[in-house]
């Protein structure tokens, strides 16, 4: 009995050990297969990484910003297989073996209403420190929002003026006798040419000649804002690019701002007057353009060419781009700036576009001080009263004296201009010490393109530019416009090149078969013969 009993532990751990065996050979074999998943996982992530790396080097060069280069973008699948077959190595403890990868989904460029750019520009700005809107920029913004306040001033006195026209032209055709005077042709109503070449006395001043005023004033107009404003027109870019097949064209159509001087301005018709008053529509836009969306302005400010670029008046570039040929540079277009805003298949419809809008803004603008002048008031009542009085017409005094206010402002918007594209700055708001033209001086100011006087505050065209680009921030237009120029500068060296072609992200699935440590034991996860798979699911971003 004493014997029998002296065995029957080593007896129980004999009956016990496979079973202990097999508990740790499981244990064992799981953190192998965790391990080997791990391992298969990582080797997804890695190749996901290394065909990221792939990424276009001249957009960064140049913009700062990933994406994939679309020559790479057929070559996805195949690559991430090469990376995947050479993991695990040879000598590696652990075997696994990737059976499939299939992209599934994309994500490009021009996806999400150019949110992906926006996402690659904020993060190379947020490196930086991104200075908030100067006191400049927003008393352009304060301007900008009593466009409002100064085309409802404008209308209401073209429609006194033409209250006044229709009763002074009912008091024509009553009085035959001054119709006959007025000659049939010079009536003050819808042509206003009152007064012909007679000198007006504003003051006990001899005056100037309202006939070579309104002279001066239509052939700027005929010629062309450019014209007058640029000091040599054949300097200014001829490069031109066709819009078929860039990013925004993938947008849903959206009519962009008015083109508000396109034609010829008679100074002389209400009608016309109060039609352009009318087509104008500001755009509204909150505070973010100026907190939390500036860096957008400083990317483009950096990034970007204008017509001020070059010596600070363009012309050195302009006259190398006079022929419409490529600088050094690699750009398709000069004036890109212009081209976000405008969005014109020219430099030179660009430049033009952009100029008439800062022409809206400083018309309305000056349009405001002038019309609630009180001297001004005085001043034009007198010359509109001697104007109309030759005639005998003292109904259309009105009438002529919004006119001459808006001619004279229309003269100073145009001065400001020219300063504008010269590099000068212009006073944002004009008063009294500010304000350059006169009925005395305003043809010979406007003969020699100034000069003008400066302020306290002042912007420069750089200055409207932001203006204008931030009126559209909402709308992510520009970020697709930034995309063409992206596009058409790249093309330049790869031809063919498409903004619509790089991917920002894409999806892919894989299948891994993986080894179990010992054969015997089939591992975790699906049994099989050879071990288990895993199937995996990884979405690769910049």
């Amino acid at each position: 009995m004493l014997r029998q009993e002296e065995g029957q532990i080593t007896v129980f751990l004999s009956l016990i050990f496979f079973v202990l065996l097999g508990l740790t050979l499981c244990v064992l074999e799981g953190m192998y297969s965790f391990m080997e998943s791990s391992l298969a996982e990582d080797s997804m992530r890695s190749a996901g990484n290394y065909v990221l790396a792939n990424y276009n080097r001249n957009l960064f060069d140049r913009y700062h910003i990933f994406f994939l280069d679309p020559r790479e973008r057929g070559l996805i699948e195949s690559d991430g297989k090469e990376y995947l077959s050479m993991c695990p190595g040879k000598e590696s403890f652990f075997r696994y073996s990737c059976d499939s990868l299939e992209v599934t989904e994309e994500k490009t460029a021009v996806d999400e209403d150019g949110l992906y750019l926006k996402h690659q520009i904020r993060e190379w700005m947020k490196y930086r420190e991104v200075t908030k809107a100067g006191e400049e920029l927003k008393k352009l913004f304060s301007s900008a929002s009593d466009t409002g306040t100064g085309t409802s001033l404008a209308r209401a006195d073209m429609d006194k003026a033409e209250a006044a026209i229709e009763e002074s032209e009912k008091a024509k055709t009553s009085d035959t006798a001054n119709a006959g005077d007025s000659d049939g042709n010079n009536s003050s109503g819808k042509s206003g040419e009152s007064g012909g070449s007679q000198n007006v006395q504003t003051g006990g001043k001899t005056g100037v000649k309202w006939e070579e005023l309104k002279s001066l004033l239509t052939n700027i107009t005929q010629a062309g804002i450019l014209v007058y404003a640029a000091d040599d027109v054949g300097a200014i870019s001829k490069l031109s690019i066709s819009t078929d097949g860039l990013p925004s064209g993938l947008q849903s159509a959206e009519n962009d701002m008015v083109d508000y001087f396109t034609g010829v301005l008679s100074f002389l018709k209400v009608d016309e007057w109060k039609k352009m008053l009318g087509e104008i529509r500001m755009e509204e836009w909150n505070g973010t353009a100026l907190t939390d969306e500036f860096y957008l302005l400083e990317y483009i400010e950096e990034n970007f060419r204008n017509y001020m670029d070059d010596n600070g008046n363009g012309t050195a570039q302009g006259s190398r781009m006079a022929e419409g040929k490529r600088t050094d540079s690699g750009n398709a277009l000069l004036y890109e700036v212009e081209y976000l805003i405008a969005g014109k298949e020219s430099d030179m419809d660009n430049l033009k576009t952009v100029a008439d809008r800062i022409l809206c803004f400083r018309f309305l603008s000056n349009y405001i001080y002038l019309s609630q002048d009180a001297r001004w008031k005085t001043v034009s009542g007198s010359a509109a009263a001697a104007l109309t009085g030759i005639l005998g017409f003292p109904q259309a005094r009105k009438a002529v004296q919004v006119l001459l206010t808006a001619a004279v402002t229309f003269g100073e918007s145009m001065l400001d201009i020219h300063a504008l594209l010269a590099g000068d700055e212009v006073p944002i708001i004009k008063d009294a010490s500010t304000w350059n033209l006169t009925l005395e001086n305003a043809a010979t100011l406007l003969r020699n393109k100034g000069p003008v006087k400066q302020g306290r505050v002042n912007a420069d065209y750089a200055d409207y530019l932001k203006l204008l680009l931030s009126a559209r921030m909402q709308r992510n237009r520009i970020l697709f416009r930034m995309m063409d120029i992206m596009q058409l500068n790249t093309a330049l060296e790869e031809p063919g090149f498409l903004m619509e072609e790089c991917l920002f992200a894409f999806r892919w699935e894989s299948e891994f078969s993986c080894g179990g440590w010992f054969d015997f034991f089939p591992g975790t996860g699906q049994n099989s013969p050879g071990g288990f798979t895993v199937k995996l699911d990884r979405l690769n971003s910049y």
